[in-house]
């Protein structure tokens, strides 16, 4: 898997956003909130080719977190980008 090109994270105050700026013939943008653990395996991710298990493994050691507990937020989390079209 990869994070679809173009798109951007952005912190505004407290909130991380992803945005997609989307094409001059459309003229909007689509923007996705994050909460900060989520904005951080974006930031872990962005620019590689990931599989949900190498993210298990970076959110056990980055949280100190149950391998089992990790997998079940990481395909709940990677299931829902899928979802939006924010991963490839």
């Amino acid at each position: 898997m990869r994070l679809k090109e173009g798109l951007r994270l952005r912190k505004m105050g407290r909130k991380y956003m992803i945005v997609n700026a989307g094409n001059s013939l459309h003229n909007r943008a689509e923007v996705f909130t994050l909460n900060e653990v989520a904005a951080q395996m974006w930031q872990f991710l962005d620019g590689k080719d990931f599989t949900a298990e190498v993210l298990v493994e970076w959110l056990c050691q980055e949280y100190d977190v149950e391998e089992d507990v990790a997998r079940m937020d990481v395909e709940k989390q990677l299931e829902e980008w899928k979802r939006f079209g924010l991963i490839q």
